[in-house]
């Protein structure tokens, strides 16, 4: 009787323990799950960031580094168009210029010629 009660108790225990373990068995199935569906989720937001930076890759357009890219293009192009302007504002001064020097020199000569003739 004591012996069967023995093996009715570690029988029990023995039971309890194996319950123990397959509860905490599908506790970290169940972590294990929400983990792989957090991973999923992350890919998915990280997968967008990087289509947004550069752009899609199948049709290899859109994105910041694109945008980037024709900032860098239009801003060479302006360069391009106020150095232009900046060499034509010196060429116009410098024949306003060259042209008020002539006619001061011609005045001053027309001055001579007619203080000579006087």
């Amino acid at each position: 009787m004591l012996f069967q009660s023995i093996v009715n108790e570690s029988s029990m225990s023995t039971d309890l323990y194996q319950q123990q373990i397959n509860n905490e068995l599908k506790s970290m199935d169940q972590r294990l799950y929400d983990l792989e569906e957090k991973m999923s989720s992350i890919d998915g937001k990280l997968t967008q960031v990087v289509d947004a930076i550069l752009g899609n890759p199948l049709t290899k357009s859109g994105g910041f580094v694109d945008k980037i890219e024709i900032l860098e293009e239009k801003i060479a192009l302006m360069e391009k168009k106020i150095e232009k302007q900046e060499e034509f504002r010196r060429r116009i001064t410098w024949t306003i210029g060259i042209v008020v020097a002539i006619a001061a020199l011609l005045q001053y000569l027309s001055g001579l010629l007619s203080n000579i003739n006087q």
